[in-house]
């Protein structure tokens, strides 16, 4: 059955914006978060609900046809405890998988990160999804968290047929988090960890839209030869094509 109902989890949150805004005039949305989000999307209707608890999250899915689950610790992350990203991001996401299930949503996006599989010592880049990888000790609790979100979209595709597509984006531009890219002095190896939300946004719309998946994980990153992450099976599978590529950047190639 075509998609034509999704619910945007994390609806307060900055990426959630330029979702929104890339879908609304094609689907109808319905917003969720603990907090209403600060901008104005007249006539999109706004469930609050918290993901931790699952009978406020399984309402909202009531009728559903897809949703994108964006809900994560994301700013001021930084020394919170391992329990925090446990409840919000692990069990957040349990939650909602099982909701999927319990109403009958057809497809899960869930936006995942380059964090959930950071390149392994020699693996060729730019990385390719399913290629080894290894945690490090940097923002450990939000790759592990991130990792197990996908373990969990994984058992649910298994158990229960739910469709499940996990977008990775790279380093979000413009988050708060970061300066933004700049060419490194010397370049031993692909380097471009950078997205454009509205690229992830454009990812996210193309994972709704494609029939041919039914489970999968994709880097969303800038479409540039000297990315770290492989972008090109996004644009082979989904049809992602990144549109933001930071062209006044030159493109340094080992």
């Amino acid at each position: 059955m075509p998609i034509e109902k999704i619910l945007i989890t994390g609806a307060a949150g900055y990426l959630a914006q330029f979702i929104i805004d890339r879908l609304h005039t094609s689907y109808q949305l319905t917003l969720t978060d603990i907090v209403e989000p600060k901008k104005d999307y007249d006539g999109i209707p706004f469930i609050q609900a918290d993901v931790t608890h699952a009978s406020e999250i399984e309402a909202a899915c009531v009728d559903q046809d897809a949703v994108v689950h964006t809900v994560a610790l994301v700013r001021e992350r930084h020394g919170k405890p391992n329990t925090l990203f446990a409840d919000v991001m692990v069990k957040g996401t349990w939650n909602v998988a099982e909701a999927c299930v319990r109403q009958g949503v057809q497809k899960l996006v869930n936006i995942s990160s380059i964090s959930a599989c950071p390149p392994a010592p020699g693996v060729q880049l730019p990385y390719q999804v399913d290629k080894p990888f290894r945690f490090g000790g940097g923002d450990l609790n939000y790759a592990l968290a991130k990792y197990l979100g996908e373990q969990i979209g994984l058992a649910y595709h298994q158990a229960h047929g739910l469709k499940v597509i996990h977008i990775r984006p790279g380093v979000i531009d413009g988050d708060g988090m970061n300066p933004g890219p700049s060419a490194p002095e010397t370049v031993t190896e692909p380097w471009f960890v950078y997205v454009d939300p509205r690229d992830v946004a454009q990812c996210v719309a193309r994972a709704i839209e494609t029939e041919h998946v039914n489970y999968g994980a994709y880097n969303a990153v800038a479409g540039r030869s000297d990315s770290r992450y492989d972008w090109k099976q996004a644009k082979q599978d989904l049809g992602y094509s990144p549109e933001h590529n930071w062209d006044e950047i030159p493109v340094n190639e080992p």
